[in-house]
């Protein structure tokens, strides 16, 4: 007898410390009965979508939910020299610990992790090859963590070109595609919208041209991967001119992200846009508070329960 399940994907999206509540998605949708069979990830959402295709995403959460401010800043490794204030090397020998040594072709589920090359502006797809230096490379937010280099090309952050891998899903041969928004909270809570009532207008709803509203002169960027808070405000208020209503480097830096990402984002998702959308409530975690986890992991179980009604009709429907 031949199965008629639909092939399930997920498109992990970008979003820093936010990406914790891929981990809850997840969850929720595993207490739904429903296990995604391919992942394609960017940027954080590589990290939890490498775990998850390798069956390690319990270590990821336990190790993630453990973490205070100080540990997070015991994490990072300052390189003024390497293309990016934060080197990598330290925390990614730590995740390489949580979500295993091995090639994407040996892990358990298909798995695909969107890195940028920095001077074409390239997509690159990691298929095969050293889940680290994948996923590190989805990771490397321009300016704040050094690039990767592979062979003649150096890469960066694949939210510079397709913040919610989508296409990269439908590539996969997946009949329907679950795509996870870290940013596109709002406060109508529409957190699913099936394929047959996907429109411009509810595209807007979804998608926010604007910034997120945690951009400080404290915050921004340096984030990305073990930053404690108090030494990033300290550090943004150096390249600051100590005059709180203006924005420091590391403001501007985020702020302008924010904005060609959402925008880039607004335009991919019309064109190409999930079956089924979950966006959990993580509009208070900043995008540097990684020893949040507790909470972005609840806010993403719960988008999971207030949309199950509307995930259940889409795959009814297949």
């Amino acid at each position: 007898m031949v199965d008629a399940s639909p092939v399930i994907g997920i498109a992990l999206g970008s979003g820093a410390a936010k990406g914790w509540a891929h981990i809850g998605v997840l969850k929720g949708l595993a207490a739904m009965g429903i296990h995604p069979q391919k992942i394609a990830g960017c940027s954080v959402g590589a990290l939890v979508g490498a775990a998850y295709a390798n069956d390690r995403l319990e270590e990821l959460e336990e190790w993630v939910c453990s973490f205070s401010s100080w540990d997070v800043l015991g994490l990072m490794d300052i390189s003024w020299r390497r293309g990016g204030l934060i080197s990598g090397d330290k925390v990614f020998d730590a995740i390489q610990n949580r979500i295993g040594d091995l090639l994407i072709e040996d892990l358990k589920k298909p798995f695909i992790a969107v890195a940028t090359d920095l001077y074409s502006g390239q997509e690159v797809w990691f298929r095969s090859g050293d889940l680290r230096q994948a996923v590190r490379a989805s990771c490397s937010m321009p300016g704040i963590m050094s690039p990767v280099r592979q062979g003649k090309r150096w890469l960066v952050d694949g939210a510079v070109v397709n913040p919610i891998p989508v296409s990269v899903s439908r590539a996969m041969g997946c009949q329907v595609v679950i795509g996870v928004d870290l940013h596109g909270y709002h406060r109508e809570k529409l957190q699913v919208l099936p394929v047959n009532v996907q429109s411009m207008k509810a595209q807007q709803q979804i998608v926010t041209e604007t910034a997120n509203s945690e951009a400080h002169g404290d915050s921004g960027f340096m984030d990305l991967w073990a930053k404690g808070k108090d030494y990033v405000a300290g550090l943004s208020h150096k390249f600051s001119r100590g005059n709180k209503t203006e924005p420091g480097m590391l403001a501007v830096m985020s702020q302008s992200m924010d904005i060609l990402e959402q925008r880039h984002k607004r335009a991919r998702l019309v064109g190409d846009p999930p079956d089924i959308f979950v966006v959990p409530n993580v509009a208070d975690i900043g995008t540097m508070e990684f020893h949040h986890a507790k909470e972005a992991i609840a806010a993403g179980e719960a988008a999971v329960r207030q949309s199950a009604h509307l995930i259940d009709a889409v795959l009814g429907e297949c």
